[in-house]
């Protein structure tokens, strides 16, 4: 992993790009640029670790570029079972941070790409900042976690 400025990444990943991303639909370019600024926009290799099970979760991702995928323990015998496969403007961790969790699992990323870090004190800062964008940031995030409960269901249909 290796962490880089937006102003190094403008070229790469403009505001446009950004703006078509399902997490940040409807967020004016001042409160985008703000988060772009001041997260952490960091670089993955495939087979890098995002994180670990266990480990504090202060801190959401937004996958800018590239694909993720979680990896949860099974409880009868502790092997790693690959589960949730992350694309581009979807976030990863949220749940964790915001419910004062540990991490559930570990997080690999699978394809090359570029993924924001989101702090816990950014995303209060966020708030304190842009209240009427944070409002929109968390219709973004809620919409999200819907479709991901809507596809557990599913797969609670198709497990035996």
């Amino acid at each position: 992993m290796q962490t880089q400025s937006y102003q190094d990444l403008k070229s790469q990943i403009p505001l446009s790009y950004c703006r078509d991303l399902a997490m940040f639909g409807a967020l004016p370019d001042d409160s985008l640029t703000y988060l772009l600024e001041q997260g952490n926009l960091n670089h993955y290799l495939p087979g890098d670790r995002i994180y670990s099970l266990g480990e504090c979760s202060n801190s959401f991702f937004i996958i800018l570029s590239g694909g993720s995928r979680f990896h949860k323990p099974k409880e009868a015998c502790g092997a790693m079972v690959k589960l949730r496969y992350y694309s581009p403007g979807e976030q990863i961790g949220f749940v964790g941070m915001i419910g004062l969790q540990k991490r559930h699992g570990t997080q690999y990323m699978e394809d090359e790409g570029y993924m924001l870090e989101i702090p816990a004190d950014l995303f209060h800062q966020f708030c304190e900042k842009f209240p009427e964008e944070f409002k929109i940031l968390m219709i973004n995030i809620t919409r999200e976690m819907s479709r991901e409960i809507a596809d557990l269901d599913t797969m609670c249909t198709e497990y035996k």
